[in-house]
């Protein structure tokens, strides 16, 4: 396998996951995501506090169903161009032979579709990493390094309208049972 592709909400265990696959599978397998390029960008580009547009990316107050407020990042026009290098990165990176996991948090079938578009010449396991709501917010509180509201709102977008190869409950099972999970699926 070529790429292992996660996608889910902030704080549903990609991260841990990706990991716990570099320790299990027999091949190397290089971890990116876009938290590697946006830790690369000038942080004058970034508004985090939610006081309103960026170049690169900030955080807007959106409605949530339930009456529940939520926060969305959004990209200015330079966050547009890091995320487009995003996916020049990986494809380089393939094209140089190297094994990839991918961790993402997607705008649902939108944004899935490109990355599958662009990997087509590779094979692609994907994953959807899901849990509950309640999950979602204590592991935001006990982080401390997440907006508040803001993997609740990623809950209700990044798996919209899309299909995996295997979705993986992380309330359920831990990251290393994840990994056994995806390593049993992709060597069968």
């Amino acid at each position: 396998m070529d790429v292992i592709y996660l996608n889910g909400p902030s704080g549903s265990g990609k991260t841990s996951l990706a990991r716990a696959l570099q320790d299990t599978l027999p091949n190397y397998y290089l971890h990116i995501g876009i938290d590697t390029f946006i830790n690369m960008m000038p942080t004058k580009a970034n508004c985090w506090d939610g006081t309103g547009p960026a170049e690169g990316f900030s955080w807007r107050s959106v409605d949530l169903p339930e009456g529940k407020k939520g926060m969305r990042v959004q990209s200015g026009e330079y966050g547009a161009s890091v995320n487009d290098a995003f996916h020049a990165c990986v494809l380089a990176l393939l094209q140089s032979g190297q094994k990839l996991i991918i961790d993402d948090v997607a705008d649902g079938k939108r944004e899935v579709d490109r990355w599958l578009e662009e990997l087509q010449p590779y094979s692609v396991f994907s994953v959807g990493l899901q849990c509950s709501i309640a999950s979602l917010e204590h592991r935001e509180r006990i982080r401390g390094d997440r907006v508040i509201g803001s993997s609740v709102e990623q809950y209700y977008r990044v798996h919209s309208g899309v299909n995996y190869d295997l979705i993986i409950d992380t309330d359920k099972h831990s990251a290393q049972q994840g990994a056994k999970i995806i390593a049993t699926k992709i060597h069968n």
